[in-house]
């Protein structure tokens, strides 16, 4: 029988010419002999994961990743899949959590991870897979903390950026996702992937221009993806709808026409005064009916409409009895919600008015309508969508009306 070095070396050396099943009935032998030499069970199971045996593997990388010092010899062990077992604690961890996760064993995989990302200084494959196995088992706001410190530890890994934005878009911060999408874009311009997940997330957010222009960027890079250019022409379409339909940008004679305008039976009742040194340039009409009113602001430099009517650059509702209106049933606007239970719910006429009105400022479907709103009842300051700004605000100028100021809901284009 050959000397247990000679078995390991001999091992060790068929592995490196790619002869796998020689090299794992080699470590096998000679763990036999000596089953406490840890690089060989290190060795040993970057062989099996190598051919797929990820159970072996699973089990022999356990054995030795208390021994993670690694292969002695100063040839090393490379593994069909990139796996450098001579770089010590960190290799050998990432390398069992990685046979884990092909059992589907993702618990035990974090532990791993966990363990590899304590050590000093962090690897940053370990954060990035930390990061991304707990966003698969939906651990979202533990998924971002590790993978912004992957994307800290590794300034050009457009991959663990990538992974940071899907993990603010699963928790609904579409904000932080984009800036993460568009910093892997940065990273690695030619990541596919990146730009259209970015595409998408724009367009979500009514960002239609902006989503294009990153389609445009990746059809520049590859003429043929066909998933690109299908998001195009939806996107194309898309924009031409909302451009068609949102009165932001529109003169009094589109909204006159509205379903908003129409619906509500608003009269055109009084212009208030212009703000200080824009005399000239802008005119803030009220529209009233019997519990909302409706304030315009328009543009005459924005052009579009017969001179002097200018174009609509704001718009403001106003409740005139907000606890009225929402004790009353809206049997004006008739808007019905999507209910938690998946039924569809009634809504009271001060949510029927303000969805409306959303939907007829910006151009967006009722479901965007809605979906804006809930974010600022839920305390956002403002919303951007679509080239405009949504807040709360006070009706200008209604201070100096009988009745004091009216609180409403104001869309005005984002300059």
């Amino acid at each position: 029988m050959a000397p247990p070095d000679d078995l390991r070396d001999r091992a060790l050396d068929l592995l490196s010419r790619g002869d796998m099943g020689g090299g794992i009935a080699g470590l096998e032998e000679h763990l036999a002999a000596a089953p406490g030499d840890g690089g060989a069970w290190l060795a040993l199971g970057a062989a099996y994961a190598a051919v797929e045996r990820w159970a072996d593997a699973a089990r022999a990388l356990a054995r030795g990743v208390d021994d993670a010092r690694g292969v002695d010899d100063p040839r090393g062990v490379d593994d069909a899949r990139g796996v450098d077992l001579d770089g010590g604690a960190t290799e050998a961890r990432l390398a069992l959590a990685r046979s884990l996760v092909h059992l589907g064993r993702l618990d035990d995989a974090i532990a791993e991870l966990r363990k590899a990302a304590a050590i000093e200084p962090p690897d940053p494959r370990a954060l990035r897979e930390l990061g991304i196995l707990l966003y698969d088992r939906q651990r979202y706001d533990e998924a971002t903390l590790w993978l912004a410190r992957a994307c800290e530890a590794a300034p050009e890994d457009g991959r663990a950026a990538f992974a940071l934005g899907l993990a603010h878009e699963a928790r609904r911060d579409v904000a932080a996702a984009i800036a993460a999408y568009r910093e892997a874009v940065r990273r690695a311009p030619a990541f596919a992937d990146a730009r259209l997940v970015l595409a998408d997330a724009l367009a979500s957010i009514g960002e239609h221009e902006q989503a294009l222009r990153e389609l445009e960027a990746l059809l520049a890079r590859e003429r043929t993806h066909e998933k690109a250019a299908h998001n195009r022409e939806v996107l194309e379409r898309a924009l031409a709808e909302m451009r068609a339909r949102r009165l932001l940008g529109k003169t009094e004679r589109e909204l006159a026409r509205s379903a908003l305008f129409v619906e509500a039976q608003l009269r055109r009742r009084d212009a208030l005064p212009a703000p200080a040194g824009e005399a000239a340039a802008r005119r803030v009409v009220r529209y009233a009916a019997p519990l909302l009113e409706l304030y315009a602001t328009f543009d005459a430099r924005g052009g579009g409409g017969a001179p002097g009517d200018g174009v609509i650059e704001a718009l403001h509702l106003a409740l005139t009895d907000p606890d009225r209106a929402a004790r009353s049933e809206d049997d004006v606007f008739k808007v019905t919600v999507i209910a938690e239970d998946g039924r569809q719910a009634p809504v009271n006429y001060a949510t029927g008015a303000s969805l409306t009105f959303l939907r007829e400022a910006l151009g967006c479907p009722m479901t965007q309508a809605s979906a804006l709103y809930a974010a600022l009842l839920h305390g956002s300051p403002s919303v951007d969508w679509g080239g405009a700004t949504l807040r709360f605000a006070s009706v200008p100028g209604a201070a100096e009306r009988p009745g004091g100021e009216r609180h409403g809901l104001l869309v005005s284009l984002r300059v």
